[in-house]
């Protein structure tokens, strides 16, 4: 996977969820990723975004929210940015 292909995914991710679309952990592929808690990790790891995956419902549904919302915002501006580059 090419380091263009992860940023655009953590971008629209993270884009969706500040949106307040709801994103499901079965989600991925809507993202073109093949499991999309990967990039939960990697937002938490590497950028600092807390994200939780929250049951809703029934079953194994399980939806993604963001805890730090300012810091999910500075890194989608620092993430876009790179894309202008």
């Amino acid at each position: 996977m090419s380091n263009y292909f992860k940023r655009s995914v953590l971008r629209r991710f993270l884009r969706d969820l500040l949106g307040g679309e709801i994103v499901g952990a079965s989600d991925g592929g809507r993202y073109g990723v093949s499991w999309l808690a990967n990039y939960a990790t990697v937002l938490r790891e590497s950028y600092g975004v807390i994200i939780e995956s929250i049951p809703k419902g029934t079953g194994l549904k399980h939806f993604y929210l963001i805890k730090n919302k300012e810091r999910a915002k500075k890194v989608l501006e620092t993430l876009d940015s790179k894309v202008a580059q």
